[in-house]
Protein backbone atom coordinates (compact mmCIF):
# COMPACT_ATOMS: atom_id res chain seq x y z
CA UNK A 1 0.00 0.00 0.00
CA UNK A 2 2.81 2.35 1.20
CA UNK A 3 4.21 2.29 -2.32
CA UNK A 4 1.11 3.18 -4.66
CA UNK A 5 0.11 5.78 -2.59
CA UNK A 6 3.57 7.34 -3.23
CA UNK A 7 3.41 6.83 -6.95
CA UNK A 8 0.20 9.05 -6.86
CA UNK A 9 0.86 11.67 -3.89
CA UNK A 10 2.71 14.85 -4.39
CA UNK A 11 5.87 14.97 -2.32
CA UNK A 12 6.96 18.83 -2.54
CA UNK A 13 5.35 21.03 -0.17
CA UNK A 14 5.92 23.61 2.26
CA UNK A 15 5.11 24.11 5.99
CA UNK A 16 1.93 26.10 6.53
CA UNK A 17 1.06 28.05 9.68
CA UNK A 18 -1.75 26.12 11.74
CA UNK A 19 -3.61 29.38 12.42
CA UNK A 20 -4.48 29.90 8.54
CA UNK A 21 -7.90 29.00 7.35
CA UNK A 22 -7.76 26.30 4.86
CA UNK A 23 -9.11 26.97 1.10
CA UNK A 24 -10.78 24.47 -1.10
CA UNK A 25 -10.59 25.05 -4.95
CA UNK A 26 -11.71 22.02 -6.63
CA UNK A 27 -12.54 18.25 -5.75
CA UNK A 28 -12.05 16.11 -8.84
CA UNK A 29 -11.59 12.30 -9.09
CA UNK A 30 -8.00 11.48 -8.36
CA UNK A 31 -7.72 9.55 -11.73
CA UNK A 32 -9.18 11.72 -14.27
CA UNK A 33 -8.85 15.14 -13.00
CA UNK A 34 -12.22 15.39 -14.75
CA UNK A 35 -13.55 19.58 -14.54
CA UNK A 36 -16.44 20.72 -12.57
CA UNK A 37 -19.02 21.40 -15.55
CA UNK A 38 -17.87 18.10 -17.58
CA UNK A 39 -20.77 15.08 -18.01
CA UNK A 40 -18.09 12.69 -15.67
CA UNK A 41 -17.09 15.24 -12.93
CA UNK A 42 -19.12 14.03 -10.28
CA UNK A 43 -17.51 11.83 -7.58
CA UNK A 44 -18.41 8.45 -7.36
CA UNK A 45 -19.25 6.44 -3.70
CA UNK A 46 -15.98 4.15 -2.96
CA UNK A 47 -13.56 6.34 -4.76
CA UNK A 48 -10.18 8.12 -4.07
CA UNK A 49 -10.51 11.70 -5.11
CA UNK A 50 -8.52 14.64 -5.00
CA UNK A 51 -8.86 18.35 -3.37
CA UNK A 52 -6.95 21.24 -4.41
CA UNK A 53 -6.16 23.83 -3.02
CA UNK A 54 -4.54 26.18 -0.16
CA UNK A 55 -3.12 25.45 3.44
CA UNK A 56 -4.73 21.81 3.12
CA UNK A 57 -2.16 20.45 5.59
CA UNK A 58 0.45 21.46 7.62
CA UNK A 59 3.20 19.09 6.14
CA UNK A 60 3.30 15.56 3.78
CA UNK A 61 1.57 12.44 4.96
CA UNK A 62 0.45 9.41 3.57
CA UNK A 63 -1.30 6.26 4.96
CA UNK A 64 1.10 3.25 5.59
CA UNK A 65 -0.95 0.95 7.21
CA UNK A 66 -4.36 -0.32 7.37
CA UNK A 67 -7.04 0.41 8.92
CA UNK A 68 -6.99 3.83 6.88
CA UNK A 69 -7.89 6.91 9.58
CA UNK A 70 -10.27 9.54 9.34
CA UNK A 71 -7.78 12.15 10.08
CA UNK A 72 -4.01 12.42 9.09
CA UNK A 73 -1.36 15.37 11.08
CA UNK A 74 -4.38 17.42 12.05
CA UNK A 75 -6.42 17.02 8.50
CA UNK A 76 -9.35 15.74 7.70
CA UNK A 77 -12.29 16.06 5.44
CA UNK A 78 -15.96 15.93 5.85
CA UNK A 79 -18.99 15.50 2.82
CA UNK A 80 -22.27 16.24 3.98
CA UNK A 81 -25.22 15.08 1.09
CA UNK A 82 -28.84 14.94 2.23
CA UNK A 83 -28.39 16.17 5.99
CA UNK A 84 -25.91 12.65 5.98
CA UNK A 85 -22.37 13.70 7.06
CA UNK A 86 -19.40 11.18 6.30
CA UNK A 87 -15.74 11.26 7.43
CA UNK A 88 -13.40 10.60 4.63
CA UNK A 89 -10.62 7.91 4.84
CA UNK A 90 -7.23 10.45 4.65
CA UNK A 91 -4.81 8.75 2.20
CA UNK A 92 -2.20 11.73 2.01
CA UNK A 93 -1.91 15.24 2.51
CA UNK A 94 0.18 18.51 1.11
CA UNK A 95 -0.20 22.09 1.28
CA UNK A 96 -1.84 22.08 -2.06
CA UNK A 97 -3.31 18.85 -2.50
CA UNK A 98 -5.85 16.15 -0.28
CA UNK A 99 -6.20 12.35 -1.39
CA UNK A 100 -8.98 11.07 0.57
CA UNK A 101 -11.75 7.81 -0.25
CA UNK A 102 -15.06 8.87 -0.21
CA UNK A 103 -16.91 6.25 1.96
CA UNK A 104 -19.23 3.70 0.22
CA UNK A 105 -21.96 4.37 2.69
CA UNK A 106 -22.39 8.68 2.08
CA UNK A 107 -25.51 8.91 0.15
CA UNK A 108 -25.92 9.99 -3.26
CA UNK A 109 -27.03 13.48 -4.49
CA UNK A 110 -25.59 17.27 -4.55
CA UNK A 111 -23.67 18.17 -0.94
CA UNK A 112 -20.78 19.76 0.22
CA UNK A 113 -17.31 19.22 1.23
CA UNK A 114 -15.29 20.81 4.53
CA UNK A 115 -11.40 20.38 5.06
CA UNK A 116 -10.45 20.69 8.43
CA UNK A 117 -6.73 21.60 9.67
CA UNK A 118 -5.92 21.80 13.06
CA UNK A 119 -9.33 23.14 14.58
CA UNK A 120 -9.50 25.68 10.99
CA UNK A 121 -12.56 24.72 8.66
CA UNK A 122 -12.72 25.63 5.05
CA UNK A 123 -15.85 26.99 3.66
CA UNK A 124 -17.94 24.46 2.04
CA UNK A 125 -16.76 23.72 -1.41
CA UNK A 126 -20.10 21.68 -3.70
CA UNK A 127 -19.79 18.15 -4.23
CA UNK A 128 -21.51 16.00 -6.20
CA UNK A 129 -21.87 12.24 -5.19
CA UNK A 130 -22.89 8.99 -7.86
CA UNK A 131 -23.36 5.83 -7.61
CA UNK A 132 -20.10 5.54 -10.28
CA UNK A 133 -17.84 7.60 -12.13
CA UNK A 134 -15.12 6.01 -13.12
CA UNK A 135 -11.03 7.69 -13.80
CA UNK A 136 -8.23 6.35 -15.36
CA UNK A 137 -4.86 6.81 -14.18
CA UNK A 138 -2.53 8.09 -16.68
CA UNK A 139 1.46 8.69 -17.42
CA UNK A 140 0.74 12.19 -17.37
CA UNK A 141 -0.52 12.24 -14.34
CA UNK A 142 -3.17 14.50 -15.69
CA UNK A 143 -6.38 12.23 -16.75
CA UNK A 144 -5.16 12.20 -20.34
CA UNK A 145 -2.98 10.01 -22.97
CA UNK A 146 -1.14 6.82 -22.30
CA UNK A 147 -3.22 4.88 -19.50
CA UNK A 148 -1.98 3.18 -16.43
CA UNK A 149 -2.63 -0.15 -18.37
CA UNK A 150 -0.84 -3.56 -17.66
CA UNK A 151 -0.46 -6.65 -19.62
CA UNK A 152 -1.25 -9.70 -17.47
CA UNK A 153 1.13 -12.11 -18.94
CA UNK A 154 1.46 -14.11 -15.97
CA UNK A 155 1.74 -13.26 -11.97
CA UNK A 156 4.82 -12.02 -12.14
CA UNK A 157 5.12 -10.68 -15.59
CA UNK A 158 2.80 -7.48 -16.06
CA UNK A 159 4.86 -5.00 -17.70
CA UNK A 160 3.12 -1.34 -18.75
CA UNK A 161 1.62 -1.29 -21.99
CA UNK A 162 3.69 1.21 -24.00
CA UNK A 163 5.16 2.50 -27.52
CA UNK A 164 7.73 -0.30 -27.33
CA UNK A 165 5.86 -2.70 -24.95
CA UNK A 166 2.87 -2.72 -27.20
CA UNK A 167 -0.14 -5.41 -26.25
CA UNK A 168 -1.31 -8.27 -28.80
CA UNK A 169 -5.25 -8.60 -29.93
CA UNK A 170 -6.16 -11.48 -27.50
CA UNK A 171 -4.24 -10.22 -24.47
CA UNK A 172 -5.77 -9.90 -21.05
CA UNK A 173 -5.17 -6.24 -19.32
CA UNK A 174 -5.68 -4.74 -16.34
CA UNK A 175 -6.81 -0.95 -16.03
CA UNK A 176 -5.57 0.69 -13.15
CA UNK A 177 -8.56 3.17 -11.58
CA UNK A 178 -10.71 4.99 -9.35
CA UNK A 179 -14.89 5.48 -8.83
CA UNK A 180 -16.48 2.00 -9.83
CA UNK A 181 -18.69 2.76 -7.25
CA UNK A 182 -19.25 1.52 -3.74
CA UNK A 183 -18.27 -2.02 -1.71
CA UNK A 184 -20.25 -3.52 1.07
CA UNK A 185 -17.47 -3.88 3.09
CA UNK A 186 -15.23 -1.43 5.35
CA UNK A 187 -13.38 0.65 3.39
CA UNK A 188 -10.82 1.68 6.07
CA UNK A 189 -10.09 -2.40 5.94
CA UNK A 190 -7.55 -3.78 3.37
CA UNK A 191 -9.81 -4.28 0.45
CA UNK A 192 -10.74 -7.79 -0.78
CA UNK A 193 -11.05 -8.34 -4.26
CA UNK A 194 -14.20 -8.79 -5.30
CA UNK A 195 -16.61 -8.35 -8.49
CA UNK A 196 -19.03 -4.86 -8.07
CA UNK A 197 -22.80 -5.35 -9.37
CA UNK A 198 -22.05 -2.90 -12.23
CA UNK A 199 -22.44 -2.86 -15.85
CA UNK A 200 -19.53 -1.81 -17.11
CA UNK A 201 -18.50 -1.55 -20.76
CA UNK A 202 -14.77 -1.16 -22.26
CA UNK A 203 -14.29 0.40 -25.34
CA UNK A 204 -10.95 -0.20 -27.24
CA UNK A 205 -9.80 1.26 -30.28
CA UNK A 206 -13.69 1.39 -31.14
CA UNK A 207 -14.46 -1.78 -30.64
CA UNK A 208 -15.89 -3.31 -27.95
CA UNK A 209 -13.74 -5.55 -25.13
CA UNK A 210 -14.44 -8.58 -23.12
CA UNK A 211 -14.31 -7.76 -20.09
CA UNK A 212 -13.89 -10.47 -17.04
CA UNK A 213 -13.46 -8.63 -13.72
CA UNK A 214 -14.09 -5.39 -12.49
CA UNK A 215 -13.72 -4.10 -8.82
CA UNK A 216 -10.85 -3.35 -5.87
CA UNK A 217 -7.67 -3.80 -6.42
CA UNK A 218 -7.06 -5.62 -3.45
CA UNK A 219 -3.93 -3.57 -2.84
CA UNK A 220 -5.28 0.29 -2.07
CA UNK A 221 -8.48 1.62 -0.79
CA UNK A 222 -10.59 2.75 -3.34
CA UNK A 223 -8.67 1.62 -5.97
CA UNK A 224 -9.91 -0.76 -8.59
CA UNK A 225 -8.83 -2.48 -11.41
CA UNK A 226 -11.33 -3.78 -14.98
CA UNK A 227 -9.69 -6.89 -16.75
CA UNK A 228 -10.41 -6.89 -20.18
CA UNK A 229 -9.22 -8.29 -23.24
CA UNK A 230 -7.92 -6.63 -26.34
CA UNK A 231 -10.37 -7.23 -29.80
CA UNK A 232 -9.33 -8.53 -32.44
CA UNK A 233 -8.62 -6.05 -35.47
CA UNK A 234 -7.31 -3.08 -33.02
CA UNK A 235 -3.75 -2.17 -33.87
CA UNK A 236 -1.84 1.48 -33.58
CA UNK A 237 0.53 3.55 -31.03
CA UNK A 238 -2.43 5.20 -29.87
CA UNK A 239 -5.16 3.18 -29.32
CA UNK A 240 -8.42 4.60 -27.46
CA UNK A 241 -9.49 2.97 -23.74
CA UNK A 242 -12.67 4.45 -22.72
CA UNK A 243 -15.00 2.87 -19.83
CA UNK A 244 -18.61 3.66 -19.70
CA UNK A 245 -21.08 2.32 -16.58
CA UNK A 246 -24.37 3.39 -17.67
CA UNK A 247 -24.58 7.27 -18.86
CA UNK A 248 -21.15 7.98 -17.17
CA UNK A 249 -18.27 8.14 -19.50
CA UNK A 250 -14.70 8.13 -18.13
CA UNK A 251 -11.59 9.96 -19.33
CA UNK A 252 -9.77 8.76 -22.72
CA UNK A 253 -6.43 6.98 -22.13
CA UNK A 254 -4.26 5.29 -24.60
CA UNK A 255 -2.40 2.07 -25.13
CA UNK A 256 -0.24 1.06 -27.84
CA UNK A 257 -1.20 -2.49 -29.61
CA UNK A 258 0.56 -4.48 -32.34
CA UNK A 259 0.39 -7.64 -34.13
CA UNK A 260 1.42 -10.66 -31.91
CA UNK A 261 5.00 -10.96 -34.27
CA UNK A 262 5.31 -7.08 -33.42
CA UNK A 263 7.37 -5.95 -30.55
CA UNK A 264 7.21 -2.30 -31.50
CA UNK A 265 3.61 -0.26 -32.53
CA UNK A 266 3.23 1.36 -35.57
CA UNK A 267 0.58 3.54 -36.97
CA UNK A 268 -0.72 3.46 -40.66
CA UNK A 269 -0.37 7.63 -40.58
CA UNK A 270 2.31 8.16 -38.06
CA UNK A 271 4.90 6.90 -36.47
CA UNK A 272 6.32 3.57 -38.06
CA UNK A 273 8.26 0.75 -35.91
CA UNK A 274 11.64 2.03 -36.75
CA UNK A 275 10.78 5.33 -35.63
CA UNK A 276 10.40 4.44 -32.01
CA UNK A 277 13.42 1.87 -32.21
CA UNK A 278 15.41 4.79 -33.54
CA UNK A 279 14.06 7.03 -30.15
CA UNK A 280 14.28 4.23 -27.80
CA UNK A 281 18.01 3.80 -29.06
CA UNK A 282 18.79 7.55 -29.22
CA UNK A 283 16.83 8.46 -25.82
CA UNK A 284 14.80 10.74 -27.86
CA UNK A 285 12.78 11.78 -31.21
CA UNK A 286 13.05 14.78 -32.86
CA UNK A 287 10.07 15.92 -35.47
CA UNK A 288 9.22 17.81 -37.92
CA UNK A 289 5.77 18.85 -39.23
CA UNK A 290 4.16 20.72 -41.95
CA UNK A 291 0.56 21.22 -42.41
CA UNK A 292 -1.56 22.79 -45.51
CA UNK A 293 -5.30 23.58 -45.02
CA UNK A 294 -7.94 24.47 -46.57
CA UNK A 295 -11.28 25.38 -44.80
CA UNK A 296 -14.78 26.58 -44.34
CA UNK A 297 -17.08 26.87 -41.35
CA UNK A 298 -20.87 27.87 -41.28
CA UNK A 299 -21.10 30.03 -37.64
CA UNK A 300 -25.05 30.59 -36.49
CA UNK A 301 -25.71 32.78 -33.31
CA UNK A 302 -28.34 33.88 -32.10
CA UNK A 303 -29.41 34.39 -35.47
CA UNK A 304 -26.53 35.55 -37.14
CA UNK A 305 -24.94 33.65 -40.10
CA UNK A 306 -21.43 33.69 -40.91
CA UNK A 307 -19.78 31.75 -43.41
CA UNK A 308 -15.98 31.66 -43.89
CA UNK A 309 -13.60 29.80 -46.13
CA UNK A 310 -9.51 30.34 -45.38
CA UNK A 311 -6.28 28.87 -46.74
CA UNK A 312 -3.35 28.82 -44.05
CA UNK A 313 0.19 27.05 -43.55
CA UNK A 314 1.45 26.17 -40.77
CA UNK A 315 4.74 24.30 -39.17
CA UNK A 316 6.33 22.76 -35.84
CA UNK A 317 9.56 21.19 -35.04
CA UNK A 318 10.26 19.61 -31.59
CA UNK A 319 12.98 17.65 -29.86
CA UNK A 320 10.87 14.61 -27.36
CA UNK A 321 12.94 12.82 -24.58
CA UNK A 322 12.13 9.35 -25.11
CA UNK A 323 10.48 9.12 -21.42
CA UNK A 324 8.29 12.27 -22.59
CA UNK A 325 7.04 10.22 -25.59
CA UNK A 326 6.14 7.66 -23.12
CA UNK A 327 3.60 9.62 -22.00
CA UNK A 328 2.72 12.15 -24.68
CA UNK A 329 -0.56 12.30 -26.66
CA UNK A 330 1.33 11.82 -29.69
CA UNK A 331 3.26 14.76 -31.37
CA UNK A 332 1.80 17.98 -32.59
CA UNK A 333 -1.52 20.04 -31.57
CA UNK A 334 -4.03 17.48 -31.08
CA UNK A 335 -4.08 14.14 -29.73
CA UNK A 336 -2.87 11.20 -32.08
CA UNK A 337 -5.93 8.60 -32.40
CA UNK A 338 -5.54 5.37 -33.59
CA UNK A 339 -7.77 4.36 -37.45
CA UNK A 340 -11.37 3.88 -37.29
CA UNK A 341 -11.44 4.78 -33.56
CA UNK A 342 -12.09 7.73 -31.48
CA UNK A 343 -10.51 10.05 -28.38
CA UNK A 344 -11.70 13.22 -26.11
CA UNK A 345 -10.06 16.06 -24.20
CA UNK A 346 -10.66 18.53 -22.27
CA UNK A 347 -9.90 21.52 -21.07
CA UNK A 348 -10.58 24.67 -19.19
CA UNK A 349 -11.60 27.97 -20.40
CA UNK A 350 -9.15 30.32 -18.60
CA UNK A 351 -9.49 33.31 -21.25
CA UNK A 352 -10.46 33.68 -24.84
CA UNK A 353 -7.43 31.96 -26.08
CA UNK A 354 -8.15 28.61 -24.14
CA UNK A 355 -7.60 25.46 -26.09
CA UNK A 356 -6.23 22.17 -25.86
CA UNK A 357 -2.67 21.33 -24.56
CA UNK A 358 -0.84 17.92 -24.21
CA UNK A 359 0.78 18.11 -20.97
CA UNK A 360 4.13 16.47 -21.98
CA UNK A 361 5.91 19.44 -23.34
CA UNK A 362 7.96 18.99 -26.09
CA UNK A 363 11.50 21.15 -26.80
CA UNK A 364 10.94 23.59 -29.68
CA UNK A 365 13.87 23.05 -32.41
CA UNK A 366 14.42 26.03 -34.89
CA UNK A 367 14.41 25.65 -38.54
CA UNK A 368 15.57 29.07 -40.07
CA UNK A 369 13.28 32.29 -39.95
CA UNK A 370 10.29 30.95 -42.29
CA UNK A 371 9.90 27.82 -44.73
CA UNK A 372 8.69 28.70 -48.30
CA UNK A 373 5.63 26.97 -50.18
CA UNK A 374 5.84 27.15 -54.11
CA UNK A 375 3.16 26.32 -56.56
CA UNK A 376 3.48 27.18 -60.42
CA UNK A 377 5.87 29.61 -59.32
CA UNK A 378 4.22 31.75 -56.92
CA UNK A 379 5.74 31.57 -53.26
CA UNK A 380 3.91 32.21 -50.06
CA UNK A 381 6.23 32.25 -46.56
CA UNK A 382 5.23 30.58 -43.59
CA UNK A 383 6.91 32.92 -41.15
CA UNK A 384 8.62 31.93 -37.98
CA UNK A 385 6.07 33.54 -34.85
CA UNK A 386 7.44 31.98 -31.74
CA UNK A 387 7.96 28.52 -31.65
CA UNK A 388 6.17 27.84 -34.35
CA UNK A 389 5.03 28.36 -38.17
CA UNK A 390 2.36 30.28 -39.76
CA UNK A 391 1.11 31.74 -42.70
CA UNK A 392 -2.57 33.26 -43.67
CA UNK A 393 -3.22 32.07 -47.42
CA UNK A 394 -5.80 33.90 -48.18
CA UNK A 395 -9.35 33.95 -46.87
CA UNK A 396 -13.26 35.63 -47.45
CA UNK A 397 -16.62 35.37 -45.21
CA UNK A 398 -20.25 36.50 -46.17
CA UNK A 399 -22.23 37.76 -42.89
CA UNK A 400 -25.80 37.78 -43.34
CA UNK A 401 -29.29 38.08 -40.45
CA UNK A 402 -28.11 41.85 -38.99
CA UNK A 403 -30.99 43.45 -39.00
CA UNK A 404 -30.98 46.46 -41.16
CA UNK A 405 -27.63 45.27 -42.94
CA UNK A 406 -28.00 44.05 -45.91
CA UNK A 407 -25.74 40.68 -47.08
CA UNK A 408 -21.95 40.95 -46.91
CA UNK A 409 -20.37 39.22 -49.67
CA UNK A 410 -16.44 38.86 -49.29
CA UNK A 411 -16.32 40.49 -45.64
CA UNK A 412 -13.14 39.90 -44.24
CA UNK A 413 -11.27 39.36 -47.09
CA UNK A 414 -7.62 38.46 -46.79
CA UNK A 415 -6.74 37.59 -50.03
CA UNK A 416 -7.37 35.22 -53.16
CA UNK A 417 -7.16 31.53 -51.64
CA UNK A 418 -3.82 29.91 -52.51
CA UNK A 419 -4.41 26.70 -51.94
CA UNK A 420 -5.74 24.46 -54.74
CA UNK A 421 -5.04 20.57 -55.56
CA UNK A 422 -1.95 20.09 -57.07
CA UNK A 423 1.74 20.25 -56.93
CA UNK A 424 3.38 21.94 -54.60
CA UNK A 425 7.15 22.30 -53.32
CA UNK A 426 8.17 22.95 -49.74
CA UNK A 427 11.88 24.42 -48.26
CA UNK A 428 13.46 25.97 -46.12
CA UNK A 429 17.18 27.36 -45.60
CA UNK A 430 17.63 25.69 -42.17
CA UNK A 431 18.14 27.26 -39.18
CA UNK A 432 19.90 26.66 -35.59
CA UNK A 433 18.66 22.87 -35.02
CA UNK A 434 17.03 22.14 -38.39
CA UNK A 435 19.19 21.76 -41.55
CA UNK A 436 17.78 23.07 -44.83
CA UNK A 437 15.34 20.75 -46.91
CA UNK A 438 13.47 20.88 -50.21
CA UNK A 439 10.76 18.40 -50.58
CA UNK A 440 7.83 18.07 -53.87
CA UNK A 441 4.12 17.68 -52.22
CA UNK A 442 0.85 16.71 -53.73
CA UNK A 443 -2.02 18.75 -52.22
CA UNK A 444 -4.94 15.84 -53.13
CA UNK A 445 -8.48 16.17 -54.28
CA UNK A 446 -10.63 18.55 -51.81
CA UNK A 447 -13.18 16.66 -49.63
CA UNK A 448 -16.87 17.01 -49.30
CA UNK A 449 -19.20 16.90 -46.26
CA UNK A 450 -22.06 15.84 -48.09
CA UNK A 451 -24.93 15.27 -45.23
CA UNK A 452 -23.54 18.73 -43.40
CA UNK A 453 -26.83 20.87 -43.93
CA UNK A 454 -28.69 17.78 -42.39
CA UNK A 455 -26.64 17.77 -39.15
CA UNK A 456 -28.16 20.57 -37.02
CA UNK A 457 -29.38 19.11 -33.55
CA UNK A 458 -27.77 16.20 -32.48
CA UNK A 459 -28.74 13.42 -29.90
CA UNK A 460 -25.66 12.49 -27.85
CA UNK A 461 -27.27 8.92 -26.91
CA UNK A 462 -27.31 7.90 -30.42
CA UNK A 463 -24.37 9.17 -31.43
CA UNK A 464 -23.97 10.26 -35.30
CA UNK A 465 -23.24 9.20 -38.32
CA UNK A 466 -21.01 11.83 -41.20
CA UNK A 467 -20.77 10.78 -45.10
CA UNK A 468 -18.38 12.50 -47.33
CA UNK A 469 -17.04 12.02 -50.49
CA UNK A 470 -13.66 13.37 -52.06
CA UNK A 471 -10.54 13.79 -50.35
CA UNK A 472 -7.23 11.38 -50.41
CA UNK A 473 -7.96 7.99 -51.00
CA UNK A 474 -5.13 6.94 -49.51
CA UNK A 475 -5.24 9.42 -46.61
CA UNK A 476 -7.73 9.79 -43.78
CA UNK A 477 -10.79 11.71 -42.29
CA UNK A 478 -10.76 13.27 -39.13
CA UNK A 479 -14.39 13.80 -37.67
CA UNK A 480 -13.73 16.36 -34.40
CA UNK A 481 -16.46 18.48 -32.25
CA UNK A 482 -16.38 20.35 -29.51
CA UNK A 483 -18.63 21.76 -27.13
CA UNK A 484 -17.71 24.77 -25.23
CA UNK A 485 -19.69 26.41 -21.62
CA UNK A 486 -18.17 29.52 -19.92
CA UNK A 487 -15.77 27.39 -17.85
CA UNK A 488 -14.70 24.26 -19.82
CA UNK A 489 -14.68 22.71 -23.01
CA UNK A 490 -14.79 19.12 -24.13
CA UNK A 491 -13.40 17.82 -27.93
CA UNK A 492 -13.45 14.86 -29.47
CA UNK A 493 -11.23 13.09 -32.64
CA UNK A 494 -11.83 10.60 -34.69
CA UNK A 495 -10.31 8.96 -38.10
CA UNK A 496 -11.81 6.78 -40.49
CA UNK A 497 -10.27 5.57 -43.74
CA UNK A 498 -11.56 7.94 -46.66
CA UNK A 499 -12.30 5.19 -48.33
CA UNK A 500 -14.80 4.10 -46.09
CA UNK A 501 -17.34 7.27 -46.93
CA UNK A 502 -18.87 7.30 -43.57
CA UNK A 503 -18.42 7.01 -40.09
CA UNK A 504 -20.30 6.93 -37.06
CA UNK A 505 -19.24 8.69 -33.93
CA UNK A 506 -20.63 6.48 -30.83
CA UNK A 507 -22.79 7.38 -28.00
CA UNK A 508 -19.78 6.76 -25.62
CA UNK A 509 -17.74 9.81 -27.21
CA UNK A 510 -20.77 12.36 -27.32
CA UNK A 511 -21.77 11.79 -23.66
CA UNK A 512 -18.56 13.51 -22.90
CA UNK A 513 -19.72 16.42 -24.30
CA UNK A 514 -21.42 18.62 -22.58
CA UNK A 515 -24.78 19.67 -23.65
CA UNK A 516 -25.55 23.12 -25.58
CA UNK A 517 -27.97 25.79 -24.20
CA UNK A 518 -28.03 29.32 -24.69
CA UNK A 519 -24.55 30.93 -25.35
CA UNK A 520 -22.74 27.59 -25.21
CA UNK A 521 -21.53 26.97 -28.48
CA UNK A 522 -20.94 23.10 -30.44
CA UNK A 523 -19.36 22.97 -33.53
CA UNK A 524 -18.62 20.00 -35.80
CA UNK A 525 -15.97 19.56 -38.17
CA UNK A 526 -15.16 16.97 -41.06
CA UNK A 527 -11.85 17.24 -42.92
CA UNK A 528 -9.63 14.98 -45.23
CA UNK A 529 -6.17 14.35 -44.32
CA UNK A 530 -3.91 13.55 -46.98
CA UNK A 531 -1.15 10.82 -46.48
CA UNK A 532 2.02 12.22 -44.91
CA UNK A 533 4.57 12.38 -47.64
CA UNK A 534 8.06 12.32 -45.14
CA UNK A 535 11.28 13.59 -45.63
CA UNK A 536 14.92 14.09 -44.52
CA UNK A 537 16.86 16.99 -42.78
CA UNK A 538 20.07 17.28 -40.77
CA UNK A 539 18.59 17.84 -37.11
CA UNK A 540 15.71 15.58 -38.23
CA UNK A 541 14.29 11.71 -37.37
CA UNK A 542 10.82 12.30 -38.46
CA UNK A 543 9.72 15.11 -40.68
CA UNK A 544 6.47 15.26 -42.75
CA UNK A 545 4.36 17.25 -45.07
CA UNK A 546 0.56 16.80 -45.05
CA UNK A 547 -2.62 18.26 -45.87
CA UNK A 548 -6.34 19.10 -44.65
CA UNK A 549 -9.45 20.16 -46.23
CA UNK A 550 -12.88 20.28 -44.98
CA UNK A 551 -15.50 22.70 -43.29
CA UNK A 552 -16.95 22.63 -39.69
CA UNK A 553 -20.31 24.24 -38.16
CA UNK A 554 -22.32 25.12 -35.09
CA UNK A 555 -24.47 22.15 -33.97
CA UNK A 556 -26.66 21.81 -30.72
CA UNK A 557 -25.69 19.05 -28.65
CA UNK A 558 -28.20 17.62 -26.98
Amino acid sequence: MKSFFQVFALTAAAALSASAQPVVNAVLNNASYSLPGLPNSSIARGSLFAVFGTGLATGNATATSFPIQTSMSGTSVKVTVGGTTVDCLMIYTTQSQIGAVLPSSAPAGSGQLVVTVNGQSSRSQSITVVESSFGIFTANQAGSGPGAIQIARSETNRPTVGLTTPAHPGEAMIIWGTGLGPITGNDAAAPAPTNLPINVEVWVGGKQASVSYKGRSGCCTGIDQIVFTVPQGVEGCYVPVVVKTGDVVSNYATISVSQANQQVCSDANGFSGQDLQTAASSGRLRTGGIFLSRSSSKISVQGVNMETKSDSASGSFSRYEYNQLLAAQGVGSSPLVSMGACSVATFQIKDDTSSYVDPVKATPLDAGPAITLTRNGESRQIVKKGDSYFADLGSSSTISGIPNVPNIPGAGTGGTPFLEPGSYTVSAPGGADIGAFNVNFTMPALLTWTNQDAINNVTRANGQAVTWTGGDPTGTVQISGMSMTKTVASMFFCNAPTSAGTFTVPNYVLLMLPPTSGDNIGLLTVNGVSAQKRFDASGLDYGFVMASSGSSKTVSWR
